[in-house]
């Protein structure tokens, strides 16, 4: 089949963080099955390109903020509309990771009145809302592009939930996020370091982190607490915590890493941890069973349970205090760090595999084209 994927944003810098990370997994994956896919994303001014990579050809076309508020949601990507229309009857089907913003919701519009079916993946992303820009774009767009979309890739129940009181459904799917398993390190061969990589947004909960590192810093004088990740918001309070803190480098955020270089990150690291409340699936954790680093997050995750039932992570309610505890036991106890290091790789195989995933949605698209799954 030849498969457009279109998703809100890609930069050297990673920012926009999972869904771009699912897109151009999938869409790699999606070419090991034999599929032929482009992706669509905008970029910032100067990294636009049209390039063959991992397989897929991937078009990133440069953003024009519209307005002063509305962070990823007011970037309009010149030219995207452009390519959209003349490339669409290339298409078979495409694939929109949809989001209240001036790149997907038009995209799905557009294969909807040029009559390309197209199926919609939100990650979490379409939420309920009592923002006014949410409110206008759901009235003029995304009412109408969920509606025309042939299945709703869906993550959780609440996300369903969500969707369903601004449209009604063609057909629901479950789909999960997916990743590669890798060769991993052992933690012998790893520096003494504790990770955060993820944006320093507040739902990520950065300033936790720092916390919790000065409550481990006498427990653990050796080791280092590395914040990784682009800011959208939380640098300052995050680099006043780290001058408070008063322990030099070793808590020190570092800024974005671009994503070729986040694996190696997380295969370095002797833990990782991820404070944040109320994320989906979030795929740092994914990558970090990948790399086989031990995992120490939140009860409030939407993978929680399933996390705890594979043993892939220690689950916390999100407390300094409980994430250091775990967080030492992750560090100085052999016998745990090895149980985690494999039940997250066991839970990939089980569950997460993105081979897996990509034959799920090649089902879906022969769905949405009307072909037999």
């Amino acid at each position: 089949m030849k498969i457009a994927h279109v998703v809100t944003f890609t930069s050297a810098d990673g920012a926009f963080g999972g869904p771009t990370r699912v897109a151009l997994g999938q869409a790699k994956a999606l070419v090991g099955l034999g599929h032929d896919v482009t992706v669509f994303a905008g970029t910032p001014a100067g990294e636009e390109t049209d390039i063959q990579q991992d397989g897929y050809r991937l078009r990133t076309f440069p953003v024009r903020r519209l307005a002063p508020f509305g962070g990823f949601a007011t970037l309009w990507p010149r030219g995207l509309r452009a390519a959209l229309r003349s490339q669409a009857h290339e298409f078979d089907v495409a694939h929109i990771h949809l989001a209240r913003d001036l790149a997907t919701l038009p995209a799905a519009l557009l294969f909807g009145r040029l009559g390309v079916p197209y199926v919609t993946q939100s990650h979490g992303m379409i939420d309920r809302s009592d923002k006014m820009l949410a409110a206008v774009l759901d009235r003029l767009a995304t009412r109408r592009a969920l509606a025309g979309s042939r299945s709703w890739l869906l993550l959780t129940a609440a996300e369903e939930k969500d969707l369903a009181g601004i449209s009604e459904p063609q057909r629901l799917t479950s789909i999960r996020n997916g990743i590669e398993s890798r060769d991993v390190t052992s933690l012998d061969e790893r520096t003494d370091t504790v990770l955060f990589l993820a944006r320093l947004h507040k739902r990520k909960r950065p300033v936790a982190f720092v916390q919790m590192a000065q409550l481990l810093a006498a427990r653990l004088p050796h080791t280092s607490f590395v914040l990784v990740g682009p800011d959208e918001g939380e640098a300052e309070t995050v680099t006043r915590a780290i001058a408070e803190a008063g322990l030099g480098d070793r808590i020190r955020w570092i800024g974005a890493l671009p994503p070729t270089q986040t694996f190696a990150a997380m295969s370095d690291a002797r833990v990782y941890v991820l404070p944040a409340v109320d994320e989906v699936f979030p795929m740092s954790i994914l990558e970090s069973f990948s790399a086989g680093t031990p995992v120490v997050t939140t009860s409030s995750l939407g993978i929680a349970a399933d996390c705890e039932r594979h043993g892939a992570a220690l689950i916390t309610d999100g407390s300094p205090d409980e994430l250091a505890e775990a967080t030492y036991r992750a560090h100085q106890n052999r016998e745990t760090a090895e149980a985690l290091r494999g039940g997250g790789l066991a839970y990939i195989r089980s569950e997460l595999d993105v081979q897996d995933v990509a034959r799920e949605l090649v089902s879906e698209y022969r769905a949405a084209t009307g072909l037999v799954a």
